[in-house]
């Protein structure tokens, strides 16, 4: 039995991966390169989080900064692959990571029992907690509220709430070719949530955001509307 399961394995292996790279090409193919610059610029984002915070002596908190970069990055990726549902997985993860790591930026010790696996908290704290945050200048409660409104809606791809959230039920899957509705949906979502998390850390960091490389305030602002290019001045 189990040399018949490894010899089926071994001839299914290159077909699965036969598969995953001629949607690859297709992906690539069907993809505007202006849907690539905005997608891709959007993994670019924490990479400079990153980096611009290590630059302002933020430094003990690259465990959540690299698995929010590799979240962004595997959402994207994922999505080349034409499996939206993961990469919406993956955009649930960002949001609670990144609202994780402003709280623990001032709860060191919560931050320590959380590395331990000895500390939980629920997104509803962490939003009513950053909602009266005072290194917020101006009222975020609106921007809590559509990055929870994303949480929520990512949660019923992880919940299966409904077929339509389920991956064998999507275009892709029903004819193993890429499908413009179902990567507009997961575009659409993916930008959303990049822009929506990134303008919060821009106004929390609002203060230490001159010290920040040139390079990096240039991409980490270029996502902002243009009407909100004022936000980080002053």
């Amino acid at each position: 039995m189990k040399g018949k399961v490894i010899q089926s394995a071994k001839k299914d292996l290159p077909l699965y991966l036969k598969d995953f790279q001629d949607f690859w090409n297709s992906s690539v193919d069907e993809i505007s390169d202006d849907d690539l610059y905005k997608t891709y610029r959007a993994t670019l984002v924490f990479k400079n989080w990153k980096l611009s915070l290590n630059t302002i002596g933020i430094k003990d908190y690259e465990l959540i900064l690299n698995e929010l970069f590799e979240d962004i990055n595997s959402s994207f990726f994922l999505a080349l692959y034409g499996q939206y549902r993961s990469a919406h997985m993956h955009m649930r993860s960002s949001i609670e990571l990144s609202l994780q790591l402003l709280y623990f930026l001032h709860h060191p010790i919560e931050y320590q029992q959380w590395k331990d696996g000895d500390f939980v908290i629920k997104f509803d704290k962490l939003s009513e907690y950053l909602n009266k945050h005072p290194f917020f200048k101006i009222d975020v409660s609106n921007l809590l509220q559509s990055i929870f409104q994303n949480w929520k809606h990512f949660s019923k791809h992880i919940h299966g709430e409904s077929p339509i959230f389920f991956q064998c039920e999507k275009d892709v899957r029903k004819t193993n070719t890429f499908s413009r509705k179902d990567f507009g949906i997961w575009k659409s979502n993916f930008e959303k949530n990049v822009y929506y998390l990134n303008k919060l850390f821009l106004l929390f960091f609002k203060t230490d955001f001159n010290r920040i490389p040139e390079g990096s305030r240039n991409i980490l602002t270029d996502l902002l509307k243009p009407d909100e290019k004022d936000l980080m001045n002053g």
